[in-house]
């Protein structure tokens, strides 16, 4: 089994975002836009005091590494009633899919927000569609709250999408 690393995103890895997100079916689950260029995915990674942005990396054939994935939360420090929730976004390179890169990366975010940021509630959206999204996020604690109709278009129609928390409560346990 291939080791993963989650590191936290550099501008250096806009060209792997690129690949990430060149994929259709990344595209697919995702809420980005075609064709993402270099020099935007440069810009979104400089660092920023309400996104930290990790990535997950694997050996390459020549033992160099690989960005497979990529996780951010979004923080909300200059919101007062809001400092204890983040958004989460993620999304898994296509051949890197159902290989444990997305738990890994889940695992990573929640520690950080829950054990170090002191995030109390992770909230994402979910295309009511994107069957093996929805498994990983039930698998980490996170419950559908709601379902927002034709909230984004994709691929020529408007979709659906889920809103999904996951509640973190005094005794450490997510609810």
């Amino acid at each position: 089994m291939t080791q993963i690393q989650i590191r936290r995103a550099s501008p250096n890895d806009a060209q792997a975002f690129v690949e990430i997100f060149s994929s259709p079916q990344v595209i697919w689950g995702t809420l980005q836009v075609l064709y993402p260029s270099v020099e935007e995915w440069r810009k979104k990674l400089e660092p920023q005091p309400d996104i930290i942005s990790l990535v997950a990396c694997v050996p390459d054939a020549s033992g160099n590494e690989q960005v497979v994935g990529c996780i951010s939360l979004h923080l909300n420090p200059n919101r007062a009633r809001r400092k204890h929730a983040a958004g989460l976004g993620m999304a898994v390179r296509e051949d890197w899919q159902g290989k444990g890169v997305g738990t890994a990366m889940m695992q990573a975010a929640v520690d950080l927000a829950e054990k170090w940021l002191n995030i109390s509630r992770l909230e994402l959206q979910v295309y009511v569609d994107n069957e093996p999204a929805i498994a990983l996020y039930k698998k980490f604690g996170f419950e559908i709250e709601g379902r927002m109709k034709q909230d984004s278009f994709r691929d020529g129609e408007f979709v659906d999408v889920y809103s999904m928390a996951r509640l973190k409560r005094p005794n450490g346990r997510a609810e």
